[in-house]
């Protein structure tokens, strides 16, 4: 075969093959509606929070959620969450400890079919607060 030839078959071949790339590589895009109704639909998470030492004061809230008290007399709560299982979901917990050591938050959740998440914040030395926004996403 000559040069050409075999030039013209491989061009052939990459055309067949690469041209349905396109269309079956395309995302389907959503409209701002169905994007806004998946992201309000809300499910129950199973949540714990750990913390070492004893907070004074132990709150936390989902993103535009209100706030939620936590008991801060034991080191670990276990409570349901409702919350929408898309993209980035952020919550802010806030925490003030008499001591000024460091201590640790760690927060989990495990949201029935998804896999769970967990994440620790630190208090910094020298201060009594923790004021820290923890990130999930699925």
């Amino acid at each position: 075969m000559s040069p050409r030839t075999t030039f013209l078959l491989t061009l052939a071949g990459v055309l067949l093959v690469g041209a349905p790339l396109p269309l079956l590589t395309r995302v389907a895009e959503q409209s701002p509606a169905e994007t806004s109704a998946e992201a309000a639909v809300r499910q129950p998470v199973y949540a714990t929070l750990r913390f070492t030492g004893t907070p004074q004061a132990f709150r936390l809230r989902g993103s535009k959620d209100a706030w939620k008290e936590m008991d801060a007399a034991s080191p670990s709560q276990d409570f349901e969450l409702e919350l929408p299982l898309s993209g980035r979901i952020e919550i802010e917990v806030e925490a003030r400890w008499e001591s000024t050591e460091p201590q640790a938050v760690t927060l989990t959740l495990e949201p029935d079919g998804y896999e769970s998440r967990s994440e620790t914040q630190w208090k910094e030395a020298g201060s009594n607060t923790l004021h820290s926004i923890f990130t999930f996403i699925w």
